[in-house]
């Protein structure tokens, strides 16, 4: 039989590089020759879309429970800080029968923050102003040695706070509390009711009442608001009166016996008191009575 077109050499040979050849059922000539085989190297669009959707399900599951283990160890570390400073109180209160620390204090004046910074000592003339609600913290880290960074809450996604960098011991105020001061205080200033009614801050203060908490929202930025912490509110309400340090989910505060707890709302006071506010849902004031915590400076 003639076939149609000639073979090559392999073919006539038996094609010992693996081409070969056969008969159809109509007698023609099938010639397969050998072509060279291609390994894949790489993957499909379809390959590389499944891996990618794996790859982003999987960081769906994983990176919400790293933040939430991160801010875990942010708190713990804010809780230390806050417990430092209520031993550090300890400390002072009995190097200073019994009381905590305060400046210049003229009852009924107008509340001050950071004024006085550049003073050599906390009580020098030209020191900090009356009822300056920022010195009295200066004094106790000053006074108890505390390191600057314990003043500071050390989670700062949302407030960014440094360490004074200062010598404590030649100045009267913190150089920027803005910065420097990551936590609010019991209000050492109140005014003549308050202090007729049994106001008084000193190293028998209730178990139950806040001594230091997270800072203060204040009111004055935008998603925050002290006042809104009230009995019965639903959490889209109250949780603008939590502290920004922890972006709205709760503060850690130190109460009158040295313990820390970490609350998720404002009202942990005395019988439910608002910590950032007065009974009379006044921020910047004085307490109106004994059991009355006003956690400042604020926002």
């Amino acid at each position: 039989m003639t076939l149609p077109f000639p073979l090559s050499g392999d073919a006539r040979r038996g094609s010992p590089r693996g081409g070969h050849f056969c008969f159809g059922a109509a007698g023609a000539a099938l010639v397969y020759a050998d072509m060279p085989r291609r390994n894949r190297s790489g993957f499909t669009l379809i390959e590389v879309l499944v891996v990618l959707g794996i790859i982003m399900i999987l960081m769906a599951i994983i990176l919400p429970a790293i933040e939430h283990v991160r801010h875990q160890a942010y708190r713990a570390d804010c809780a230390s800080n806050l417990r430092q400073v209520g031993q550090a109180l300890v400390s002072y209160c009995n190097d200073n029968h019994g009381n905590y620390p305060r400046t210049k204090y003229v009852v009924g004046a107008p509340l001050t923050k950071g004024t006085g910074a550049a003073a050599a000592d906390p009580f020098a003339v030209n020191g900090p102003d009356a009822n300056d609600l920022t010195a009295p913290w200066f004094l106790l880290m000053r006074a108890q040695k505390l390191p600057p960074m314990v003043m500071l809450c050390p989670y700062n996604d949302v407030n960014v706070f440094e360490p004074d960098k200062a010598n404590p011991m030649t100045r009267g105020n913190f150089t920027d509390y803005r910065k420097n001061l990551g936590y609010s205080f019991a209000n050492p200033y109140p005014d003549a009711a308050a202090l007729a009614g049994g106001y008084k801050l000193t190293g028998k203060t209730s178990a139950s009442f806040a001594v230091a908490a997270d800072l203060n929202p204040g009111m004055t930025r935008r998603g925050y608001d002290a006042r809104m912490a009230v009995a019965g509110a639903a959490w889209s309400q109250m949780k603008l009166a939590n502290s920004g340090n922890h972006e709205k989910g709760g503060q850690n505060v130190l109460y009158g016996d040295g313990h820390v707890d970490w609350k998720d709302n404002a009202l942990v006071g005395v019988s439910g008191d608002n910590i950032y506010t007065n009974h009379m849902s006044q921020i910047e004031a004085s307490p109106l009575t004994k059991d009355d915590s006003v956690l400042l400076p604020a926002e």
